[in-house]
This record gives structure tokens, sequence and C-alpha cells, in this order.
């Protein structure tokens, strides 16, 4: 079956500690999604900055904006924080057909309605399980 392909929206902590459990846990998360997640595509303000996780096999671009409009992508991870440029890149991603997972409570907090509409929509989650789990 056909991996499920992400983007990733920001290269922070968050970010890193995002690839490092998905490779870690990836054959028990093959086991039951019964595919396999691959993180194809990262947006990161600043390219040359050194990670503290292994970049080996994701394309690295420096605008969140050019992960959400390929068309090879699935799932769009957003985890850039603040309300403005996430709430747009969202959207767009919505609009573009793509499931989104964010952790960031801002953005729920100021713009969720909008968000959760838009999803509703065009026949995509949004899923936001770490942004409440973080308020608790």
């Amino acid at each position: 079956m056909k991996p499920i392909h992400v983007g990733l929206l920001g290269l922070g902590t968050v970010g890193s500690g995002t690839i490092e459990v998905l490779r870690r846990n990836r054959e028990e998360i093959v086991r039951r999604a019964g595919r396999d997640i691959v993180i194809k595509v990262a947006g990161a303000r600043d390219m040359k900055k050194p990670r503290s996780v292994s970049l080996d096999g994701i394309e690295l671009v420096g605008h969140a904006g050019e992960v959400v409009a390929r068309p090879d992508i699935d799932i769009v991870v957003e985890l850039i924080g603040g309300d403005t440029d996430a709430r747009e890149l969202v959207l767009k991603a919505i609009d573009a057909g793509k499931h989104v997972v964010t952790a960031n409570k801002a953005l729920l907090a100021l713009h969720g309605n909008e968000i959760f509409a838009a999803a509703s929509a065009k026949g995509v989650m949004v899923a936001f399980e770490a942004a409440v789990a973080g308020g608790v």
C-alpha cells in the first residue's frame, strides 16, 4: 500500500521530535496503520541551521508555503506556532485537500471555528490532540 506522505512546517524542537518519534516507532506505526508514514519534505526558515536530528531522506525547503503546495503531500503537520502565518498555511493546506495536524494552541483558540469549518467543507481532518494535552 502507498505510504502516507507528510510535510512538516517547522523544524524546531517539536519538528525534530516528530521526525524522531516517527522513525523510532516506524514498525509499530506500519503494523497499526497498515501503511508507512514518510516525512517527504520540511519547511524551515533557516536552511543552514544545525539540526538535532538527521534529515536524510527529507527534502528541506526555505518556505513553508512550498510544503503546502506540493501535490505529493497527504498530511501537513504545522509546527511553526503563532497564529498569523500558521492560520494562512493551515487554511491553504485544507483548501488543497490535505489533512492537518497541529499542536498550536493559539491557532486553535483564535481561529479554530474557521479552520474546522473549512476542513468540514473540504472533507479533511484537523488533528490537534497535542494542543489539548499540552494545555492539560
